[in-house]
C-alpha cells in the first residue's frame, strides 16, 4: 500500500513539472509570435496618463521580417524594421524625437529573444481567460520573486501565441504601462509599398550592418554588485558622438526578462544623483562614481534603479 501511495505522489509531482514545462514553452512561443507572426493590427499604448494609438503592420519571416508601425494620433511618426535594422521617421525634428522614445518598447514584442533565465526570477502563473480585440486569450502572469522588479501579465491567443494584451504592474498590483490590440488580422499586407516610410526625415536606432556586441574577456569583472539573476550579456566600447577622444562602455545585462543597459563614460560634469521615468515602464538612474559618469536604463522601477547604481563598483581598466 505504502507503495503504492509514493508511486501516485511521484507521478503527480512529475506531471506537475510537465505540466509547468507546458508553461514556460507557452512564453517561448509567445516571445517568437511577438516577434515574427505576419500580421495587420492597431494598439493602444497607456502609460500614466497618456493614451497612444499604432497601426502596425508585419509580413515576411526569419530574417527579411519587415514591420511598419505609425502613429495614428499625437506627433506623426513612422518605426520601421527590415530585418535587424531599426530606423524612425517623421516630418520635423520634435516628432523623429518622439519617434525614439516610442521605440523604447514596441509592443507586442515585449519579452526577450531568449527567455531560458526567467525562471530564476521570476513565477508563471495562469491567469484565467479573457476576450481582447474579438479573440479569446489566456492570462499569464509572471511574478518577480522580489518587490525590486515589475509584474507581467500578457493575454495571449491561444491558437496564435500572439500576445493580444500585455500589462506591465509594479509592488501594489498597479498597472504602469500597458498595451492592448483594438483589432488585429493574422496576415500581413501583400503590397511592399505599405512598409515604405512617409517621411523624408529618418534616424537609425539599429543598423543592418551595425556589428553585433560581443562580451569581451575583461568585461565581467570590470562592472560587481549587480543583484542576483543579473546576467551580462554584451560589452562594447564606443566614441560618442562628435567627441573622438570620450568613450562610452555600453553593457547589457538581462534577468532573462529585463533588458538593462549600462553605461560608462569619463566624468564630463557633477550632475547629482538621480532617477527620472524615460517611456512608460522604462526608467533611467544616474550617479557619479570616481572619475565616471554611470548611468543605468531599462524597464525597472525607479527605487530599484537608484539602489542598484549606488551598489555598482566599477573598476575599468585604463
Amino acid at each position: 500500500m505504502r507503495l503504492t501511495q509514493l508511486s501516485g505522489v511521484c507521478l503527480m509531482g512529475v506531471a506537475v513539472l510537465a505540466h509547468a514545462d507546458d508553461d514556460w514553452l507557452v512564453v517561448k512561443k509567445t516571445a517568437a509570435a511577438a516577434r515574427q507572426l505576419p500580421l495587420s493590427g492597431t494598439y493602444l499604448h497607456q502609460m500614466n496618463a497618456s493614451l497612444e494609438t499604432y497601426r502596425i503592420v508585419r509580413a515576411g519571416s526569419g530574417d527579411n521580417i519587415q514591420e511598419k508601425r505609425t502613429s495614428l494620433d499625437g506627433p506623426s511618426r513612422e518605426i520601421i524594421r527590415k530585418g535587424f535594422e531599426l530606423v524612425c521617421y517623421a516630418p520635423d525634428a520634435k516628432s523623429l524625437g518622439a519617434a525614439k522614445v516610442s521605440a523604447m518598447r514596441l509592443f507586442p514584442a515585449i519579452l526577450p529573444d531568449d527567455i531560458s533565465n526567467i525562471a530564476q526570477s521570476y513565477t508563471l502563473k495562469h491567469g484565467g481567460k479573457d476576450r481582447v480585440a474579438q479573440r479569446d486569450c489566456s492570462w499569464l502572469d509572471l511574478k518577480p520573486k522580489d518587490s525590486k522588479r515589475y509584474a507581467l501579465r500578457m493575454c495571449v491567443d491561444p491558437v496564435s501565441n500572439l500576445p493580444l494584451k500585455v500589462i506591465t504592474q509594479n509592488a501594489a498590483g498597479e498597472p504602469v504601462e500597458q498595451f492592448t490590440f483594438t483589432e488585429v488580422e493574422l496576415q500581413g499586407p501583400k503590397d511592399r509599398a505599405a512598409f515604405k516610410p512617409q517621411y523624408k526625415l529618418s534616424y537609425v536606432l539599429r543598423s543592418a550592418s551595425a556589428p553585433q556586441m560581443t562580451l569581451d574577456a575583461d568585461a565581467p569583472s570590470e562592472v560587481t554588485g549587480m543583484p542576483g539573476g543579473f546576467k551580462l550579456l554584451r560589452a562594447v566600447q564606443r566614441s560618442l558622438p562628435g567627441q573622438a577622444e570620450r568613450t562610452v562602455r555600453h553593457m547589457v545585462y538581462s534577468d532573462g526578462l529585463v533588458m538593462l543597459s549600462l553605461f560608462i563614460e569619463p566624468q564630463g560634469d557633477s550632475r547629482a544623483e538621480r532617477a527620472v521615468n524615460l517611456h512608460g515602464a522604462v526608467n533611467m538612474a544616474t550617479a557619479i562614481q570616481g572619475d565616471y559618469l554611470v548611468t543605468l536604463v531599462g524597464d525597472l522601477p525607479e527605487p530599484t534603479m537608484l539602489a542598484m547604481i549606488r551598489n555598482l563598483k566599477i573598476t575599468l581598466k585604463p
